[in-house]
């Protein structure tokens, strides 16, 4: 039960702290920062989104995956979203919403830190039309950074 809230507590931060997070990878993306916060077993857990209005992906098979990832399929979760579904599904530090949809990444890159594209839906729907771009925050780091 401590280890949970800890981790519920280091989750908060992080969202919080948003650009400043310290994490093995971080993310920029035509939807905003996303985080790679956690792992649950088998799990990865990305988080993204402010701290008013915070958001999970729950990805199966991603955790312990460091080179040669491929496709991996999830699904998203927020405590408030344009489409409410009929069912619930674990969401934001285990609590159960009706917010959430599926969600299937591919990385473009078979090294680490990679790039990668998603396709979301609400609920059990159809793939919406725009895929989140994810480009890693560290390689823009790299190449902003001030020649010595």
């Amino acid at each position: 039960m401590k280890m949970t809230s800890l981790k519920a507590l280091g989750l908060a931060a992080l969202l919080m702290v948003g650009g400043n997070a310290i994490a093995d990878e971080v993310w920029n993306s035509n939807v905003g920062r996303i985080v790679y916060a956690d792992e649950i077993g088998p799990t990865s857990v990305f988080a993204y989104g402010s701290a008013e209005d915070p958001g999970v992906v729950y990805i199966l098979g991603l955790a312990k995956v460091y080179q040669n990832r491929g496709t991996y399929d999830g699904y998203w979760a927020k405590n408030k979203a344009k489409v409410e579904c009929t069912t619930e599904r674990p969401g934001i530090y285990g609590n159960m919403t009706k917010f959430w949809g599926r969600y299937q990444i591919k990385f473009l890159d078979k090294g680490f830190p990679a790039r990668w594209e998603a396709t979301w839906s609400y609920c059990d729907g159809a793939a919406e039309k725009v895929k989140i771009e994810a480009t890693p925050a560290v390689a823009e780091a790299a190449t902003t950074a001030p020649a010595k």
